[in-house]
């Protein structure tokens, strides 16, 4: 039996394809002055039901989480599975506003995917948004690593810590660990 760590989900790129994704939408963008927005996700209360249940089932999640993605994103939207229970999404030529909506949308379509599988406590997904600075210099490590920054933050720092969408701003601290500088990046 493969691992959930190891196996991607149809319709989602693998880690290393993710990667190499984001790098050539961020080089795309960064030329053509258009903003590139990513958002990290990260399943809510996955490890214990997957523990419950076993890899079958929880394989089963991943497989609609990757459908119900499919779905609800727009078209030309890279979605990529860093492993287990994490992904990313790469929407180019999307503002953080329109990137924020998305990920409403999103989060509220896997919440209600992903209900059949009665689990307790609810199968939900937090997401963490990140756009391009519309000036300077950046490339596609950086805007995942803020948007997974963000993630982390409003799992950790947020109530309820899930089922959340954060694209605000963070402490500065937390700024200080992605060497990034708060100012250039946009946040609502």
């Amino acid at each position: 039996m493969t691992s959930l760590t190891t196996t991607t989900p149809t319709g989602t790129l693998a880690r290393q394809d993710g990667m190499q994704r984001l790098q050539q939408a961020a080089q795309q963008a960064a030329a053509a002055r258009k903003p590139l927005a990513v958002l990290t996700l990260d399943l809510d209360h996955f490890k214990p039901f997957h523990d419950e249940v076993g890899e079958p089932r929880a394989a089963e999640v991943l497989e609609e989480l990757a459908a119900v993605t499919g779905r609800t994103l727009p078209a030309g939207t890279a979605l990529a599975h860093l492993g287990s229970d994490e992904f990313f999404a790469v929407l180019p030529d999307t503002t953080l506003a329109a990137a924020q909506a998305m990920a409403e949308r999103l989060r509220t379509a896997i919440e209600q995917g992903l209900s059949g599988f009665d689990a307790s406590p609810r199968l939900t997904a937090t997401i963490g948004v990140a756009v391009s600075p519309a000036e300077g210099s950046w490339n596609g490590d950086d805007l995942l690593a803020l948007a997974d920054m963000r993630m982390t933050f409003a799992k950790r720092r947020l109530t309820p810590h899930h089922n959340l969408v954060w694209a605000g701003t963070l402490p500065s601290d937390w700024y200080t660990r992605l060497d990034l500088d708060p100012a250039r990046w946009p946040a609502l």
